[in-house]
């Protein structure tokens, strides 16, 4: 994996954005990876017009998951939420700089299913 891709992984890892908890939710959401002991709570604040206002996630996890959640935090910021429903696993890959391999993929991933999961309601 190139240095520059490490670093950027590393810095949402280690200085996740939207970190923390939301007292005034719209949608609140379970997720977690059991296949590593990942878990995370994703709160949603959502507009009149039907889109992100506001999201935070807090959670346990490896730094695969914690970066992940904090970069599709940033990117669904202001997104509505059919537009949220069309968002790619590849997409999320983009988003980190590579693909992770195949073992670190559900890490990658936890975030946006737990979205998928909280935009159902």
């Amino acid at each position: 994996m190139d240095n520059l891709y490490q670093e950027h992984i590393l810095d949402h890892a280690r200085n996740p954005r939207n970190k923390g908890v939301l007292d005034n939710y719209d949608i609140k959401q379970d997720g977690s990876n059991p296949s590593c002991g990942d878990t995370m709570v994703l709160y949603l604040r959502i507009n009149n017009n039907g889109s992100i206002s506001r999201v935070l996630f807090d959670g346990e996890g490896c730094a695969i998951s914690q970066a992940g959640a904090s970069l599709v935090s940033e990117y669904i910021k202001d997104m509505t939420l059919e537009e949220i429903k069309k968002i790619t696993p590849e997409k999320v890959y983009k988003l980190f700089g590579v693909t992770p391999n195949p073992a670190r993929q559900k890490c990658a991933l936890l975030f946006l299913h737990t979205l998928f999961d909280a935009i159902k309601k």
